[in-house]
């Protein structure tokens, strides 16, 4: 019997031969276990993952997403995009200076709208008053304060900040926050509602003896909203 099939190819050997020759050229070989299967599937979703373009990779569409997200929310809470505006001064005669106009102050800016004491700044519908400086309580050490006026007429709420936003410029370029004493009508913090008007007092620590000159009441709120600061210039 072996003689007949002497010479002649055995099944198992033409089987053998068909599986080898029905793999693709390159392919993975056969797994020997489940765990190669597993690991060679992982190595074939990183590889594939790697080779995508840089615009399809989550780092990236997340970036973009981010960035997308705070252009929309400058976009949307920046107003116009003017600045705040002087809108009634109090010399009639002057008319209206946009921001960056006199009177200018030490370490004014091209985008500070400035003032004079008494004339109301419009920032994106919410008119700001203050008026000049006069002296505060005393009791607790010297003081000056200025009544300051919102008028929200920007069609949403308005926030506002009487402990941050609020500073004193002094004659000899001092930078002075304010004070929790002066008045008994201190500005708080909170928002003010559409068409809604409020007044009260910011007061400052004047213990440097309150010398005569030029001082400049600054607003550059915490929670803005416009980009610029507001100076009201007064002489005392």
């Amino acid at each position: 019997m072996d003689r007949q099939y002497a010479g002649r190819p055995r099944s198992t050997d033409i089987q053998c031969e068909v599986i080898h020759m029905s793999q693709p050229e390159g392919s993975s070989p056969p797994f020997h276990n489940p765990g190669e299967a597993r690991a060679q599937a992982k190595a074939d979703k990183a590889y594939r993952k790697a080779q995508r373009p840089w615009y399809k990779k989550k780092r990236y569409i997340l970036g973009l997403a981010l960035v997308a997200l705070v252009v929309i929310i400058a976009v949307s809470t920046g107003g116009d995009g003017d600045g705040p505006k002087v809108v009634s001064p109090a010399d009639p005669l002057s008319g209206t200076r946009e921001p960056g106009a006199q009177p200018a102050f030490p370490g004014a800016t091209a985008k500070d709208a400035v003032a004079q004491a008494g004339e109301t700044v419009d920032a994106e519908g919410l008119r700001i008053t203050t008026t000049g400086l006069v002296d505060g309580d005393d009791t607790l050490g010297p003081t000056l304060c200025t009544t300051v006026t919102y008028d929200n007429q920007s069609g949403r709420p308005a926030p506002f900040n009487g402990g941050f936003d609020w500073k004193l410029q002094s004659p000899n370029g001092a930078i002075l926050s304010n004070t929790f004493t002066g008045s008994d009508n201190l500005l708080r913090s909170g928002e003010l509602a559409p068409g809604g008007k409020m007044t009260a007092d910011v007061c400052f620590d004047a213990g440097q003896g309150k010398p005569p000159g030029q001082y400049v009441v600054l607003l550059d709120p915490t929670f803005r909203f416009g980009s610029d600061r507001i100076a009201w210039v007064n002489a005392r």
